[in-house]
C-alpha cells in the first residue's frame, strides 16, 4: 500500500556520482528499518514541547493570493489572522517580480506583505520560479518551474528581496516583515524544477545563504521545501531523505538554519506509523541531520493538509482516491498540530497548513479542495479546530 502524496502537480534527469548513488542507497536501506526509528520516536516523545500556540502554527493562502481581488485577498488574510495562527507563507515569485534582468515589479508582493504584517502575521518567504531570461536552456516554454541556468542569478535576486523585506530593510514599513526564507519549493519533485539536480541545488543553496546573510544575519534560511515524493529509478523524483542526504554529500552543511519539509499523509492519518507516511518521514530527516552534526537545527513543516473533495479514499486498503471528509480533515488538523508542536516540539519549527480557502469548486479536482474554508468563504469543521487549538 502507498499513501504517498502526489496530486498530479508534481523532471527527469538526476546527476549523481556513483559514490553518491551508493551512499544514498545505503541510507535508504537504513532509514526503512523500523528498529532505527523506534528509539528516536521514544526520545522525541520524552522531550515534548509545550502546547500549540499561534507562534508555531501557520496557514498559507496559496500562490493565487498575489493575484486575487482586494476583497478576496483581505478576507483570506482576515480569516487566517482570526484563527490565532501567527505564521503565513508567501510565494516570492521571481518570474513575475524580476521580469527583466535588473528590472523589478513589486506591487503585488508589496501589497500582501504589508497587509499580512499589519495583521501581526510572521511571513515565511518562498523564493522560487525562474523568469524567462534566467531559465535553463531545456526549460519548457510553458512553465516557470525550472531551476535557473546560473545559481548566481537566483542568489542575487534573493539578496535584493531580503534587503527589501528583511530585518534590516531600508523602508521601515517593510522592515522585519519577512524573517524566514525558503530556498525554492519542492526541489526534489519534477514539476517544480523539471530536472531534479541535488548537486546544483546545493550549490545554489550555498550561494543564497551567503547572499542572504550578507544583508540580514538574523534571517532564517530554510533548505528544501521537500515534497513527499518517492525515489524514482528514472530520476524523476527524489525522496526527502535521499535529497537531504545529497545536500550534505555535496557540501551543504552550514548553509541553512533549518530544513523545510512538506509532511502530507492524506488520505491516511498523520499518526499512521509507516515508512511511506511523509509525516513520519520527518523522523528520517531528523536522523540524517543528527548524523551530520545538525541535531540542534529544526525541521519546519512548511506545507501540509488534506483535501476534502468527492474522491474520498481510505488509508487501508488504499484505493487511489485521496480526499477525506470534512470531519476527518478536522481530526487530521488536530493530530498534525498536536504531534508536530507537542510530541516533536523539541526539534520542529512552525507547521503551516495548506491552505486557508479552496482554490475552486470542482469536487473531483484535488487541488480545488485543500481549504479550511470553502470557495464561498463558509467554514469547514477544520477551521473551527484551528481556532480552538489556537485559543481564538
Amino acid at each position: 500500500m502507498s499513501c504517498r502524496y502526489d496530486n498530479g502537480r508534481r523532471g527527469v534527469h538526476v546527476r549523481r556520482s556513483k559514490g553518491f548513488a551508493a551512499r544514498a542507497a545505503r541510507w535508504s536501506c537504513l532509514l526503512l528499518i523500523a528498529g532505527l526509528l523506534a528509539p528516536l520516536m521514544a526520545m522525541t516523545s520524552a522531550t515534548s514541547a509545550s502546547a500549540a500556540t499561534g507562534d508555531n502554527v501557520g496557514i498559507s493562502a496559496g500562490s493565487k493570493v498575489l493575484w486575487e481581488s482586494d476583497l478576496e485577498r483581505i478576507a483570506e488574510l482576515d480569516a487566517i489572522a482570526a484563527t490565532g495562527a501567527k505564521w503565513f507563507s508567501l510565494d516570492i515569485d521571481w518570474a513575475s517580480i524580476e521580469y527583466q534582468r535588473g528590472k523589478y515589479r513589486w506591487a503585488e508582493v508589496d501589497r500582501v506583505v504589508l497587509e499580512a504584517k499589519s495583521r501581526g502575521l510572521k511571513i515565511l518567504g518562498i523564493i522560487a520560479y525562474s523568469p524567462k531570461w534566467a531559465r535553463s536552456d531545456d526549460c519548457p516554454a510553458t512553465t516557470t518551474h525550472c531551476l535557473p541556468k546560473k545559481a548566481e542569478d537566483y542568489a542575487a535576486f534573493a539578496k535584493v528581496v531580503v534587503r527589501r523585506f528583511g530585518n534590516f530593510a531600508t523602508n521601515p514599513a517593510f522592515r522585519g516583515a519577512v524573517t524566514a526564507w525558503q530556498v525554492w519549493n519542492e526541489p526534489n519533485h519534477y514539476p517544480f524544477v523539471q530536472s531534479v539536480n541535488v548537486a546544483f541545488y546545493t550549490y545554489m543553496l550555498r550561494l543564497t545563504w551567503t547572499a542572504i546573510k550578507s544583508v540580514d544575519w538574523a534571517g532564517s534560511v530554510l533548505a528544501g521545501g521537500l515534497s513527499p515524493a518517492p525515489d524514482d529509478p528514472a530520476g524523476k523524483d527524489m525522496s526527502p531523505a535521499t535529497f537531504l542526504n545529497g545536500i550534505y554529500f555535496w557540501g551543504g552543511k552550514g548553509s541553512f538554519d533549518a530544513v523545510s519539509n512538506h509532511p502530507y499523509s492524506f488520505p491516511c492519518s498523520p499518526l499512521t506509523v509507516a515508512d511511506w507516511n511523509a509525516f513520519y518521514q520527518t523522523l528520517s530527516l531528523r536522523w540524517i541531520m543528527a548524523y551530520n552534526g545538525d541535531a540542534a537545527k529544526h525541521i519546519w513543516g512548511t506545507e501540509t493538509g488534506a483535501p476534502t473533495g468527492a474522491d474520498v479514499g481510505s488509508c487501508s486498503p488504499f484505493t487511489g482516491a485521496v480526499s477525506v471528509t470534512e470531519p476527518v480533515q478536522a481530526v487530521f488538523a488536530a493530530q498534525y498540530i498536536a504531534r508536530w508542536t507537542q510530541d516533536w516540539g523539541s526539534f520542529t519549527g512552525p507547521l503551516i497548513w495548506f491552505q486557508i480557502r479552496d482554490d475552486g469548486t470542482d469536487p473531483m479536482k484535488t487541488d480545488n479542495n485543500f481549504g479550511l474554508l470553502r470557495r464561498n468563504f463558509t467554514q469547514k469543521q477544520a477551521y473551527g479546530t484551528f481556532k480552538w487549538l489556537m485559543g481564538s
